[in-house]
């Protein structure tokens, strides 16, 4: 989760973008418990059911403020082209 979101952002997060997918990370960890957990049981009670969708409206709200689009892919300058070039790529 964590390399996925690096690389949304563009791979060089900002302060706030990293603290948003460090938080994104762990509310997808503990989500995921909790879906192992209903699942071995087949049941969820009515207290993990409200923390459930907390977390899951939380984590929504988190890759909001991430941001849904991918980060642009990184434009290529005449070095870069030339470079590739000169490699005989």
């Amino acid at each position: 989760m964590r390399a996925d979101l690096l690389r949304h952002v563009g791979g060089n997060p900002t302060t706030p973008q990293r603290v948003l997918i460090e938080r994104a990370v762990m509310l997808t960890l503990n989500l995921a418990k909790m879906d192992a957990k209903a699942l071995a049981t087949g049941a969820m009670s009515e207290h993990a059911t409200r923390e459930y969708l907390a977390w899951s409206n939380t984590l929504t709200r988190t890759m909001v403020a991430l941001g849904l689009d991918a980060a642009p892919a990184p434009r290529r300058d005449i070095r870069d082209i030339l470079a590739d070039r000169a490699a005989g790529r």
